[in-house]
């Protein structure tokens, strides 16, 4: 095993071997090599048996490379017996072991979003069939677990405090009805199985007797005083990590114990692999400049091993539409010259929102492209169907399902034994009027909701929408049902404002439809499980860990880069904390740069100014470089 091809810095936390080591690693500095060649070292270099040793990553996929790896350094049969895993795999195992945990026992991520969205609808709480909705409650209840945390001290910014206590006491109950866990428990049992026995404890120590973990700075509060019990009293722990790629606080990720690595683990030796092999120095110079205004960060400046070279350019094109235009051409003009090839191109954006002008550009162009992220596109979401229910029914009123959906959204006080009536009928408005049952001023209200329906089907999609929001008062709708679940609105109707901008461009609503569908279907077709070969679009938080020679960053503006969330958040320390975590997410996309990036802030969104993200002056020398998009 030959290790003279590594830096000195790279060499000595490759040969530490004993207590506690953190080391920084900065993007693109060479840590997955550095841990293989450490593992090898170990085993084949100290002696140290290998069954003795656990190398935890945080998926599955880095763990299967962390092992690849290894082997790859030598054919020593002993390395296949070094223990390479998740901590989901390797609490799993324990669990097993001494408390006789079966697979069976174990809810899977299908099942448990089966169960979260039948514990709504038995609640019923509204749009209990939306994903989103689902997705956000069940990342929720991951977090309330994974920091240890009293459930009742918990605000959901999904769903009154009492709904959300309920949904969570009614789903505890459901698993312990049928004796399974769902993999944030296992993370629970763990804890309390070494904590409250001694003997398990003593036992899973001798067994791992050295604990290596990559991508520390991701580690949640479950996870870290679990790891904390098993290495004591030894310390024998070997931490990789960097706080400035910190971007998961939203499912518990802790920084601060990186951070103060050294407060938890007396004696630790601290080695910084601060040189970039990834990027050329320019990419490197302007994410200095960024991240180094963040406060809870380890002193540092990353260095470059290639040399000058790259290509910084900022762009303020009008708005998100010529924003996804204007990237579209210039990749596809690269292209044609021969320059370069897709698969070397990635956009990068904070949301999945942002993802929409993109696909709809790139479609017309007919670039492939690959989104990394789920096929979920804004046409999903319950506020957006609910439009496309006024808009279908507008076209086609002999829809009950819709008609359901719509007609007391917003509230026109019609009762569901009525509503259950007429959509048993062929004729649901006229079934609603004939029904003896209800007032005037009810009967009053559908015959001008019927009335706006004929009107609306004159219009062109962008004004329908229009209208349905502000005539029919359909945003007022959701302000209330915000506001009675006590939840900021600001997130759905960023979601209704990017659904009318998709409309913009077309005449009819039917050839809007039609291109809807025809999204759908391509952000399937796109998905990473369906094709390798285009430009990928990717969000900040799944870019972590990818590379690529060419990056465009869009949505570079205040609100979108910091997100609106975290600057309308009340709690001074957290908005900072929040503030910091931003500028974490646009350092990763940055430093996902081999040979250029491409900034650009749009100087209007949903026909409103907005303004330059903080971050783009934080760059510096970016602003050297600007490159004005006629406007």
């Amino acid at each position: 095993m030959n290790i003279e091809n590594l830096n000195d810095n790279q060499k000595k936390a490759v040969l530490h071997t004993d207590g506690p080591c953190l080391v920084l690693a900065g993007p693109g500095s060479g840590k997955t090599r550095v841990i293989t060649y450490r593992i090898a070292n170990m085993v084949i270099n100290e002696n140290i048996a290998p069954t003795r040793i656990l190398a935890i990553s945080f998926t599955r996929a880095s763990s299967m490379e962390m092992k690849n790896r290894v082997l790859e350094i030598s054919n020593d049969p002993r390395l296949l017996k070094v223990t390479y895993g998740t901590f989901h795999s390797v609490f799993f195992r324990m669990l097993r072991y001494f408390e006789n945990l079966q697979l069976k026992n174990i809810l899977d991520e299908k099942e448990k979003r089966y169960i979260i969205r039948g514990i709504i609808k038995n609640l019923r709480i509204e749009n209990a069939d939306d994903d989103d909705t689902v997705t956000r409650i069940i990342t929720e209840i991951s977090y309330i677990k994974n920091e240890l945390m009293d459930k009742t001290k918990f605000v959901s910014s999904v769903l009154d405090r009492e709904d959300f206590s309920r949904l969570y006491s009614m789903y505890e109950m459901y698993k312990k009805k049928v004796s399974k866990i769902d993999f944030d428990d296992m993370l629970i049992m763990t804890y309390k199985m070494l904590r409250n026995s001694p003997q398990k404890l003593d036992f899973v120590r001798q067994v791992y007797r050295y604990i290596l973990i990559d991508e520390f700075q991701d580690i949640n509060r479950v996870q870290f005083e679990i790891i904390r019990m098993i290495a004591s009293p030894l310390n024998n722990i070997f931490a990789v990590g960097d706080e400035d790629q910190s971007i998961y606080g939203f499912r518990g990720a802790r920084p601060d114990f990186l951070i103060e690595f050294e407060k938890y683990f007396g004696g630790t030796e601290k080695i910084l692999l601060d040189i970039n092999y990834r990027s050329n120095s320019e990419i490197i110079e302007i994410s200095n400049n960024l991240i180094k205004n963040n406060k809870n960060r380890f002193e540092k400046t990353i260095k470059c091993a290639l040399g000058n070279g790259a290509d910084i350019r900022y762009k303020i094109p009008y708005d998100p539409e010529e924003e996804a235009s204007e990237t579209g051409k210039e990749i596809a003009q690269m292209v044609k010259d021969g320059i370069r090839d897709y698969s070397d191109f990635a956009v990068i954006y904070r949301t999945n929102i942002q993802s929409r002008a993109l696909v709809d550009a790139f479609m017309n162009m007919r670039i492939p492209f690959i989104v990394k992220d789920a096929a979920v596109t804004i046409y999903n979401h319950w506020a957006v169907s609910d439009i496309m229910a006024y808009l279908r029914l507008s076209l086609n009123p002999d829809i009950p399902a819709d008609w359901e959906r719509i007609i007391n959204r917003p509230l026109r006080y019609i009762p569901k034994a009525s509503i259950a009536k007429a959509k048993a009928s062929d004729n649901f408005i006229g079934t609603l009027l004939d029904d003896d049952n209800l007032k005037k001023i009810q009967k009053r209200g559908i015959e001008e909701l019927d009335i706006d329906m004929s009107y609306i089907k004159g219009l062109n999609p962008k004004n329908a929408i229009s209208y349905i929001r502000s005539t029919l008062d359909y945003d007022r709708y959701v302000l209330d049902y915000c506001r009675n679940r006590k939840i900021k609105p600001g997130g759905i109707i960023e979601i209704i404002n990017e659904f009318e901008s998709s409309a913009v461009n077309f005449s009819t609503i039917e050839e809007f439809f039609s291109h809807i569908e025809q999204v759908k279907i391509s952000a399937e077709e796109n998905s990473m499980n369906n094709r390798e070969y285009g430009v990928t679009f990717t969000t900040m938080h799944s870019a972590k860990g990818l590379e690529f020679d060419h990056v465009y960053i869009i949505g570079a503006c205040e609100g979108i880069s910091p997100h609106e969330k975290t600057l309308d958040e009340d709690d001074d320390e957290k908005k900072e904390q929040q503030i910091e975590e931003e500028r974490r997410l646009m350092y990763v996309g940055i430093t996902r740069a081999r040979k250029s990036v491409c900034v650009s802030s749009p100087k209007n969104r949903y026909s409103k100014k907005i303004s330059e993200s903080r971050f783009v002056s934080e760059m510096k020398g970016i602003q050297e470089k600007r490159i004005k998009i006629k406007i």
